[in-house]
């Protein structure tokens, strides 16, 4: 495939990775605020992206296996700035959402430890079901632990 033809192809993965970046930012403040509903919204979203990006990057593999660097040293002179502009873009909004993505990684990661320890101290641990020699309902100790769940309700 030409260059001429890439160029528009990869202008659109270049938008898509843009607007994936965005979305990465706005999950970030989303996260930090722990608002689950606008973390549904933007997961949704960003779906829709990634989608579109494996549609882009099927049709740029069906089209071309050609890599970039391969694709700039068979351009015509004309282009070959274009394709260059393009690939160093391409790799800073790769890297932009690579980083990013680990810092909602680890943002989720540090909610859920808060969850669990907030729900290790809500739920005290029952007694230890050991046997014992005290002569408490039918000779053990567990007897009476606590339930977590009422089976009456």
């Amino acid at each position: 495939m030409s260059s001429a033809l890439m160029i528009p192809m990869l202008q659109k993965l270049l938008y898509v990775h843009k607007e994936l970046n965005h979305l990465a930012s706005e999950k970030t403040e989303t996260l930090k605020k722990g608002d689950v509903a606008a973390l549904d919204a933007l997961l949704e979203k960003e779906n829709e992206y990634v989608k579109t990006l494996r549609t882009l990057e099927e049709e740029r593999n069906r089209t071309s296996t050609l890599t970039m660097s391969q694709l700039i040293e068979q351009a015509a002179p004309a282009e070959i700035q274009q394709l260059q502009d393009l690939q160093e873009q391409l790799k800073k909004e790769y890297l932009l959402l690579k980083q990013q993505n680990q810092l909602n990684q680890q943002l989720l990661h540090q909610s859920l430890q808060f969850v669990n320890m907030s729900m290790n101290m809500l739920i005290p641990e029952p007694e230890k079901l050991t046997y014992s020699s005290s002569s408490k309902a039918n000779g053990y100790a567990g007897a009476s632990s606590y339930a977590l769940f009422d089976s009456k309700a």
